[in-house]
């Protein structure tokens, strides 16, 4: 049964104990992100007024994100992975727990939930780092190749779990609050599961010698690499008009649904955002970018951006984008959540492994 296991997932037999460990801690990070996406932006949106506060919170968001991304990046190449991995790691968890029993240190229980909204970026890349740190410390570029998509699909089946069964959860009387007790149960998984990981597959003074060798350029080599800072723009504006999308999607989406039907709808969505883009990637990804190459497989999305911006504005011309508009704001929504669908799907089965191959030439390999 194992054998025909690893044969299916394209895993040599002594590669099975580093990749099975891997496939859990995947599954439990997708538990966690899920449950702690779906409880943050439920709680935000029914708590806070969408227009003053979702800008204040997404710009909190992005410099959060940027501070825990700039201390890892800083303290990656001065202390072993392992260390430091399990540092953020518990980091999370403390910060989880905070948002889980931290209620009685607040004086507006509200603002606990707010900073909770503020967290899912930062918390999505420690946990994105991490994960991926570790895999390419384990694995040369040729497993990398091969067993990829075998480890990652943790994640995606541990989604697809978690959003289909969060509106099974609400229907039994449980409380939207209570899915922090889940992601907090998933990341401490993910914690002890990954000590127990450096410890068997991880040696600190190994990856602090092959750290060492990484080169590290100054900001003002990087201004002049065209290269890098091309690759870096491209992050950012679609960082940008990722952001503005999501501000349309929360805007119309708290229009549309109560505070009771909001949360199936969002863990419903996102669930058919990662059933859609495993499917693209699955049958459709893999067809673009080999007949017609990384060009057209990354600017497909900004095109996609563009198309559904205009059907954006011309819906909502016609039919109204706000609560005034009464029914007929069901056009505007429709198109806007179309937009959502199809960029995150996108973005996940086009620009992050066409981007991967702009990324080669910096690694030397």
């Amino acid at each position: 049964m194992k054998e025909r296991i690893l044969k299916m997932m394209d895993v040599e037999p002594r590669e099975s104990g580093p990749v099975f460990l891997l496939l859990t801690i995947s599954f439990l990070m997708g538990m966690f992100l899920a449950t702690v996406t779906v409880a943050s932006q439920t709680l935000f949106l029914n708590l806070f007024d969408e227009l003053e506060d979702l800008p204040r919170a997404f710009f909190l968001s992005g410099v959060f994100g940027l501070v825990a991304t700039a201390i890892y990046n800083f303290l990656q190449g001065r202390i072993p992975f392992p260390a430091l991995a399990i540092g953020s790691l518990f980091i999370v968890v403390v910060l989880t727990a905070g948002i889980e029993f931290g209620a009685p240190f607040f004086t507006n229980v509200d603002d606990l939930y707010y900073y909770g909204f503020t967290l899912i970026l930062p918390f999505t890349f420690l946990c994105v780092l991490v994960f991926w740190g570790a895999f390419n410390r384990m694995f040369n570029l040729k497993q990398s190749k091969r067993i990829i998509g075998s480890v990652d699909v943790g994640t995606m089946i541990a989604q697809i779990l978690a959003f289909f069964t969060i509106p099974i959860l609400l229907n039994f009387g449980v409380d939207i609050e209570a899915l922090y007790t889940i992601a907090l149960f998933s990341i401490i998984g993910f914690l002890l599961l990954f000590i127990v990981l450096s410890g068997k597959y991880l040696r600190g003074e190994q990856i602090t010698i092959s750290e060492k060798e990484h080169k590290k350029i100054t900001v003002l080599s990087f201004i002049r690499n065209k290269y890098i800072l091309m690759m870096s723009l491209f992050i950012v504006l679609s960082m940008i008009a990722l952001r503005f999308i999501e501000f349309s999607f929360f805007n119309v989406t708290t229009i549309r649904f109560n505070e009771t039907d909001l949360p199936y709808f969002l863990s419903l969505f996102e669930a058919i955002i990662v059933i859609f883009s495993f499917l693209f990637s699955t049958f459709g990804a893999d067809y673009i970018l080999t007949n017609y190459g990384l060009r057209v497989s990354l600017l497909l999305n900004p095109l996609i951006v563009i198309l559904f911006t205009v059907a954006a504005v011309a819906t909502g011309t016609f039919f109204g984008f706000d609560a005034a508009s009464g029914e007929a704001i069901i056009f505007f929504f429709i198109t806007v959540s179309m937009s959502k669908l199809f960029i995150n799907s996108f973005k996940e089965a086009l620009d992050e492994p066409g981007f991967k191959f702009y990324y080669v030439p910096m690694t030397g390999q």
